[in-house]
């Protein structure tokens, strides 16, 4: 199971990362010089968003490779795929930034290795790209209510105005894909579809063989 599709990932992230890192980043909140109204929770929350997009990108990269690879050749797929990974990497540099500007310790720990399924359909990878945008939005929407809470507005702000509404495009994004592939009778139909992937989500450099 991917970790950013299973629902206890939060204390997975807990267990193998806090239990290592969070002795160093309590020595350093004893120096509060260098933040600004920062609460502990919502620092260790950021952390855990890092890891999340972390996880996607990395998830969403083992996707793209598998369509990319030659047993399967959908190079629209592998577009849309590797799309996605930068847009999950993108997030992650925000989160990580936003962390250093409020003086927090951005954590950055080992990823769970996604598991490759030769087999994988593109109807099941979008599902699943579903599955893990929901699960980050339900993230980001507990740190808006966390950050209400002990009224950090900056940070309410910083997520509602930078990701909400990109997240909502991308959830709505795979919602459409899926709706559109569930009505797919027989391969033509894929590869014609897999056509439309190509021209909305262009790879930006050819997979070029090596071989003379």
């Amino acid at each position: 199971m991917l970790l950013c599709l299973n629902s206890n990932w939060r204390d997975t992230f807990i267990k193998l990362c806090f239990n290592k890192y969070l002795p160093a980043t309590s020595i350093n909140r004893r120096y509060k010089y260098y933040q600004n109204n920062y609460n502990s929770k919502i620092e260790d929350l950021v952390n855990i968003q890092i890891m999340a997009e972390q996880q996607a990108g990395q998830d969403y990269l083992n996707m793209a490779v598998t369509f990319l690879h030659s047993a399967k050749s959908l190079m629209g797929a592998g577009g849309f795929f590797m799309k996605m990974y930068k847009e999950e990497l993108d997030h992650m540099q925000k989160l990580i930034n936003y962390q250093l500007l409020r003086g927090g310790m951005p954590l950055i720990c080992g990823l769970q290795t996604p598991i490759h399924n030769k087999d994988l359909t593109l109807l099941e990878a979008f599902k699943q790209g579903l599955h893990m945008e929901k699960n980050i939005n339900e993230g980001l929407q507990k740190g808006v209510k966390l950050a209400e809470d002990v009224k950090d507005y900056h940070y309410a702000d910083f997520i509602t105005s930078v990701f909400l509404t990109e997240q909502m495009d991308s959830i709505h994004e795979m919602a459409s894909h899926i709706t559109k592939l569930s009505t797919l009778s027989n391969d033509n139909a894929l590869f014609h579809y897999n056509l439309y992937l190509e021209k909305m989500y262009p790879l930006p450099h050819k997979v070029k063989s090596h071989n003379k």
